[in-house]
């Protein structure tokens, strides 16, 4: 599917990451690197962004891990040939990742998924909402709710109140329109943020679980939120390669069905 464009503003090296998940046991995610978020109080929100970022409101959350990275096209081929997903990138009917698209970075060669030449540990993208689902619950995990995944985009308890995710200037920490050279890049190329975390400003939208609801704000519980109990549209957050600074901010909301996958979709998951 291509780029879309409706939210879509065209906005150090380290040691790579560990590629494998241990597919032991039937599950997957044993080789996943886990951040510790201790659990505390914030301000969510942003009175300089878009209207749904508003009001800023007190968010208290529980304690809990975020994937250190995000998850990669080698790890989600590891999660589609253990399941036996389909060629073309279904299982039971629900499209998991978009195989005949050309941006994919996965193939399919004689039986097995395999990552582009070159990409394997680069974001996995093309992925709906229920195939990053499907890989959280199989991986042991869940996919974060809008709270979590803010709170850890902010830093945590350690939080400096960045304006991007360890930063205050993008091209620390991100892979945006103005320096992706309008591509995806290897995770954990760009520097972390206060928790150790890479990449949850730009590189590749990250699915969260939520709900969309652009009044949600008003309403949403202090403690543990968990965004509406229904919808039609899931909350992806952080930006993407494509993003101008804008949509890379912490504070940033936008919307997709769940039902697609592009070439700046992705995600992390947490426990």
């Amino acid at each position: 599917m291509a780029v879309a464009t409706h939210h879509q503003l065209p906005y150090l090296q380290y040691p790579p990451p560990p590629v494998h998940v241990n597919n032991g046991g039937g599950g997957g995610g044993g080789d996943l690197e886990w951040i510790n978020v201790s659990g505390g109080t914030f301000q969510m929100g942003s009175n300089d962004g878009d209207s749904d970022e508003q009001p800023i409101h007190t968010v208290t959350v529980s304690s809990f891990e975020i994937t250190k990275y995000e998850i990669t096209n080698g790890q989600y081929c590891e999660f589609l040939n253990n399941i036996g997903c389909n060629s073309n990138g279904s299982h039971n009917d629900v499209e998991y990742i978009d195989m005949n698209d050309n941006d994919c970075q996965i193939n399919y060669s004689n039986g097995q998924f395999i990552p582009e030449s070159g990409k394997t540990d680069f974001p996995v993208i093309e992925v709906s909402w229920y195939g990053s689902n499907a890989f959280a619950q199989w991986a042991g995990g869940r996919l974060p709710t809008e709270a979590e995944w803010e709170f850890a985009a902010r830093g945590g308890n350690n939080s400096n109140g960045y304006t991007y995710s360890g930063s205050n200037t993008a091209d620390n920490v991100a892979w945006y329109n103005d320096n992706s050279g309008g591509n995806t890049h290897q995770v954990g190329t760009k520097a972390t943020n206060e928790l150790g975390i890479h990449d949850m400003s730009g590189n590749a939208w990250e699915w969260c679980n939520d709900w969309y609801d652009n009044n949600y704000y008003n309403s949403s519980p202090q403690n543990n939120p968990q965004g509406p109990s229904s919808g039609s549209y899931r909350v992806p957050r952080g930006g993407s390669w494509f993003s101008y600074t804008f949509g890379c901010r912490v504070a940033y909301r936008t919307w997709f069905l769940p039902v697609n996958s592009n070439n700046v979709l992705g995600f992390r998951i947490a426990r």
